[in-house]
Order: structure tokens, then sequence, then C-alpha cells
């Protein structure tokens, strides 16, 4: 124990020979209660309300971040626990599914990108060349690297499953960084790759590991949705996304009200069907009929070189329609019909000028190919309808035309190119109804094949020596910086954050003016009792700031969003402390002696 000048006094004068020193500790019992008096939080402006705050500018407001830089954010003291507590609670989920931790770099090599066909120049990764010119990138992902570490460990069978995961930064190129932490250039994750000998294992961890996700996400007491997704650049044709319905999201959830169903707005079952030459109908032929009007939306090739002129109804006739509709084309739709045929820019504002500009240019590219018009017609569009609608100046000139349409026998047959909203009834079960909300995204599971370890050499062979086989992966990912700032949305209110309990800075605040000495002791003694409580150890602290006063810190409190507040203010006088738990609308005034007890009782229903 160090001792200072202010901790000792000599008991008596020793003889001149002797060399002792002989001290008296003032402070024997040093208190293990936790003081905001100790905690740097940065003053909160309290007064201020701004109506139209998200989440991230919420929590900058209560102390818990900093941005530093566009799309670029430094966690603070209040903060970095709620991202310690987060990070525990996957830790203690991922153990349940026997996965063990790893630690690895935020560098990767840009040839090894190369190799698995996923290094976009140009695109959204970090890039860089060291002194050596070596090219490297700052990783926003790690399929690449922790397949090549266990290519140099992994040759039998016998040696699988294996489940690894790590909790680490990772880093995206973003044009133009929005949302704050829901869509930054340098964001926290936790991404786990497992390791299976056949597809069939493959899919049985798969399941397990969408039921920790369940499990994890149940903590937090949020309502979230499993829904059913693309995997895009990831690979495979099995996903499954984790959403928070929320007005913040950028996502479309769509859901049952009856049944299980339920999908991203991107993810669409189409079958495919190959596009045929056009035969634009004769105007005899033709029937228009002038009172029918039609959805139209034109989208281009990412070549440049093929218009797509996608055609529906205006709204479904099996659908009634209450009042005037806002359907629109999904954009989605039109890419799973076009799938393995071409793909489409989605995100371009003026395609058919486009086109155009590109026909100017040239009639055919390097390969002769020349260039194309794809009609896509949604089932309940006859093309002898539409002749009206054909750009016959575009098809005057030297190009293919080409329509894709298919009859429509049933609700799941056919070409629906409509959008779906809430309201419709459901594919799956018929007898539900849609509901469609924004919603944020907050984890991410894959099944991916052996996309990575056939092109990265993970292979392992069975005991007999046989021809070794790519091993089956799967990567299963969770937004740790994201989610704060998802469930501070989901659960903020005009008065400030709310947090469950699981994941809080600190789980309850004890209100107290220290100028009240007797007050003062109530609240430590309240602080100890709560925290080694018989019914279960509580993570309180105590606001014993001098500069303050209890109007500014009750506030203060409700901005930073503590799950319970004890105050211990005028009603002491009389045995008695106010408790208050927003989230559950209680404010209720509680004998001292019974306060230990009512706390943890507002607690196990956070």
């Amino acid at each position: 124990m160090k001792l200072s000048a202010a901790s000792w006094t000599p008991r008596r004068a020793a003889p001149r020979s002797a060399q002792w020193t002989y001290f008296v500790v003032r402070h024997s019992h040093i208190s293990s209660t936790q003081r905001i008096s100790d905690f740097w939080i940065p003053t909160v402006n309290v007064q201020k309300h701004d109506a139209a705050l998200d989440a991230t500018h919420l929590l900058i407001r209560a102390g818990y971040l900093r941005q530093a830089y566009a799309g670029i954010f430094q966690m603070l003291p209040l903060g970095l626990r709620v991202q310690e507590k987060l990070e525990r609670l996957i830790d203690k989920h991922m153990r349940s599914v026997r996965a063990s931790k790893v630690s690895l770099s935020s560098m990767s090599s840009q040839a090894l990108w190369e190799r698995s066909g996923r290094l976009k120049r140009g695109g959204e990764m970090f890039m860089f060349k060291d002194r050596r010119d070596t090219e490297w990138l700052l990783a926003p992902t790690h399929e690449e690297e922790i397949t090549t570490l266990l290519a140099d460990v992994i040759q039998t069978r016998q040696q699988l499953p294996v489940r690894l995961y790590q909790i680490g930064r990772k880093y995206r190129d973003e044009k133009r960084p929005r949302g704050g932490l829901l869509r930054g250039r340098e964001f926290l994750m936790k991404d786990l790759y497992t390791f299976d000998s056949t597809p069939a294992h493959a899919h049985v961890t798969y399941d397990e590991i969408r039921g920790a996700y369940r499990n994890f996400l149940n903590e937090l007491k949020i309502k979230y949705v499993e829904a059913r997704a693309v995997s895009g650049d990831m690979g495979g044709n099995l996903s499954h996304e984790y959403h928070f319905p929320n007005f913040a999201g950028e996502d479309l959830v769509i859901t049952c009200s009856e049944c299980d169903y339920a999908r991203n707005e991107e993810f669409v079952s189409q079958q495919v069907y190959q596009p045929e030459p056009l035969q634009v109908p004769e105007v005899g032929a033709t029937h228009v009929n002038p009172s029918r009007r039609y959805l139209e939306e034109h989208f281009l090739s990412t070549d440049r070189r093929s218009l797509v002129h996608a055609i529906g109804p205006l709204a479904p006739d099996d659908i009634p329609q209450e009042k005037p509709s806002a359907r629109s084309i999904n954009a989605h739709a039109v890419k799973a019909v076009l799938n393995g045929v071409l793909d489409i820019d989605t995100g371009l504002e003026h395609p058919m000028e486009s086109f155009k500009e590109s026909l100017a240019s040239s009639t055919a590219d390097a390969s002769g190919k020349r260039p194309s018009i794809y009609y896509v017609l949604d089932s309940r569009v006859r093309l002898d309808e539409i002749g009206h609608m054909i750009a016959s100046p575009l098809l005057s000139q030297d190009i293919d035309a080409y329509v894709i349409a298919a009859p429509k026998h049933d609700t799941n047959d056919g070409i629906n190119l409509l959008n779906q909203e809430s309201g419709d009834p459901c594919p799956e079960c018929g007898s539900g109804k849609l509901r469609v909300d924004k919603a944020i995204e907050i984890g991410h599971t894959f099944h991916l094949g052996t996309r990575y370890s056939s092109k990265l050499g993970l292979a392992a062979r069975q005991s007999d020596g046989k021809e070794a086989v790519p091993v089956e992966m799967g990567c299963h990912g969770i937004g740790v910086s994201r989610l704060i700032a998802a469930v501070a949305s989901c659960l903020s209110d005009e008065v400030g954050l709310n947090w469950p309990r699981v994941i809080a800075p600190f789980e309850a605040v004890i209100v107290v003016q220290p100028s009240h000495a007797d007050r003062l002791r109530a609240a430590e003694q309240l602080c100890d009792q709560l925290s080694s409580s018989s019914l279960g150890k509580v993570d309180v602290v105590l606001d014993d700031r001098q500069e303050q006063g209890m109007g500014w810190k009750l506030k203060d409190a409700d901005v930073i969003g503590y799950p319970v507040i004890v105050v211990v203010g005028k009603g002491f006088d009389q045995g008695k402390v106010e408790v208050q738990c927003r989230r559950l609308g209680v404010k209720q005034e509680v004998g001292v002696s019974d306060a230990v007890g009512f706390v943890y009782d507002l607690l196990r229903q956070l």
C-alpha cells in the first residue's frame, strides 16, 4: 500500500539512535462504490431537445461518443462500457456453440483478394502500398484471411468442425458516409467462421448458429425479425438477416400476420424465363385499352450496352384497392428475372439518357456484341396490349430486341414485378396479411459452401486417403457498433436514451445531493447493498457530483438512459426513496428497506 503525507501521523518521537518511523493509517477501508465523480462524462446540455435527432446524435449528446471525421467515431467511457458489455454477451453465446475466439489483422493482401475474385478496384475498399510497393487493403471482412489460415492447418475431415470468431474493426470507404454508427467507414463487428466436412454437417451448423443468434437477441428484449435474404457478394444461396423494425433503417422487411413468412425486400424467389426475340405486334393486331395504365421503369446493364424496359400493371388485379396505390416496379424483382441473362445497375438515375449516349458513341463493342433492349413484362401485362409502348425509334436502329414474359396460372406462378405493400395477402399461407416495415439490419448469417475454400486451397481428405474435398464454410456476422446505435434508436424517446439491462452502461443510478450527509450515507449503503445483493449483483453507480443540483442530475440521468433511477431526496426524511423506470412507466416511493428488492424486480423485467 502506498502512503502519502496526508495518510499518516507520527506516533512518538524515536530516540536519535533508532532508525524507525511509526505511522497510523487514517483510511483503512476503500469503498467499492462506483461514483460518477470518479468517472469522466462530458457535461450534457439537459435543456436541449432537438425533435429530429437520430440515434448517433443522441449518443453524442449524452456523452457516449464523439465524431472524429466523416464516418469515424471515438468511443468515450460511457460508450465503451456499453460496447464491452455487448462484447461479453456475444462471447457468452459464441461459447454456447463451441466457437473459439481469435484476433485477425486489420490488414490483408490485395493479391489474396484477387485469388478469391473479390478485389474491386475503385470500390469501397481502403487500398494502399507499403514502402516496398506491396499492395494491401484494410479488411472489410475476413473470409480470405481465415480460409488461408486454416488451409495450412486442416488436412483431414477428422479435424473438423472448426468454429472461430473475432470481434474487431472493419473498414469500408463509403462514398457518402451517413447514418452515423449505422453506416460508418470504420466499424466494430463480430464475425464467426464455421468449417464443416460435408454440406449436411454445414447445414446443421448453420441452424445452430441461427439458434444462438435468436438467444442472443432475446436477451436484449427488443422486437426483431429473422428474414430470408440475398447473399450478394458473400456467395452461397442461403442467408438470413436479423433486423430491428425501426424508422431509421435502410432495409424493408416484409412479414406475415399469420405465418413465419419473413423476407428482406431484396429477396425475390423468381423462376428463370429465357428471353425471346421480340416480335412487335402489328398495329392492327394491337389491342390498346386506353383506360388501362401501366407502371414502367428503365434500367441499364452494368456494361452500358443493354437497356431494360420493365412494365407492370398499375395495381394487381387480385388485390382490392381501398385507396390509391403507391405501387412501383420492384428493382430487385427485375434483377431476379434477369439473373443469368445480364447484370443491371439499379442505382443509375437516368438510364435511358445513358443508353442513348452509349448508342451515339458506337453500335458494337470490341467483341462485336450489338446494343440491345430487353422488355420484361409482369405476367398480368399482355404483349398485344402494349405495342404502343415499344420504343420503335430506338428499334429502327441496329439494336437487338428481346422480351421476357410468362403466363400467370396462379398466385405463385409467372413474373411479379410489383413491390409488395402492407395489407397484401401472404404468398405463402394465403390467409395472412403482409406488413412492410423499415428496419435496421444488425446481423447476417451466410452458408458459403465452398466458394472460398475451393479457390484458396482449404481441403480435407478422409482417413482412407481419398482425394481431398474443399471444406464447407459459413460466415455469421453481428455489427457491434451498429447494434449500439440500433438499440439507441429503438428505445429512445423524447426525453433521452433507454437501455436494456444487459448492455446498459450502469443498470441503476442513485442520485443524491452530497451536501446532505445523512442522505449521502444512505445512498452509499444502498449502492453497497445493490452491488452485493443475494438476489443478484446490480451494476450501480452513485451520482455524488456536488456542482449540480438534483433537478439537473435527474434530467442528466434520463438523457443517459439508465434503466432504473433511485432518488435519495426529501422523502428520505420520512424513510422513503423514489424509484423511477421510464420504460416500465414506474415512478414510486418505497421504503428504504424495500428499495433493493423493488429495484431488482424492475431490472428483471428489462
